[in-house]
C-alpha cells in the first residue's frame, strides 16, 4: 500500500471514530418530566447524566486519541500490520458503543 493510501485509510478510520464519538457525546444527558403533584402545579423538568452515554463518550474519546496517534505514525512511516488491526478494532468499538448507547433505555423518573 502506498504512503498516500495509508494516510487516507488512517484518516477514514479516524473520521468514522470521531463520528461515533459525536453520536455518543450527544447523548450524555437526558431530560425527563415528572407529573405534577396536585392540580395547581406544573410538571417538573429534570436533566440528568445518562451513564451509558458518558461511558460511550469516554470510550470514543480514548479511541479517537489512539487513532490520532496512529495517523501520526502512518504519516511518518509504515505501521505494522497489528497496529492496523488494532486501529480497525478501535473504530468498530467506537461505532458499536455509539449504537449501544442509542438503544439504551432512558430513565423515566
Amino acid at each position: 500500500m502506498s504512503r498516500a493510501q495509508r494516510i487516507v485509510a488512517a484518516s477514514v478510520l479516524l473520521v468514522i471514530a470521531a463520528l461515533g464519538l459525536l453520536a455518543a457525546a450527544m447523548q450524555t444527558t437526558t431530560t425527563y418530566y415528572l407529573p405534577p403533584v396536585d392540580d395547581d402545579s406544573f410538571a417538573t423538568e429534570h436533566v440528568v447524566a445518562f451513564e451509558p452515554g458518558v461511558v460511550g463518550a469516554v470510550i470514543g474519546a480514548v479511541a479517537v486519541l489512539a487513532l490520532l496517534a496512529h495517523l501520526v505514525v502512518v504519516i511518518r512511516r509504515a505501521a505494522p500490520r497489528i497496529q492496523w488491526v488494532i486501529a480497525v478494532a478501535l473504530t468498530v468499538a467506537t461505532v458499536v458503543g455509539a449504537v449501544v448507547v442509542s438503544f439504551a433505555d432512558r430513565p423515566t423518573g
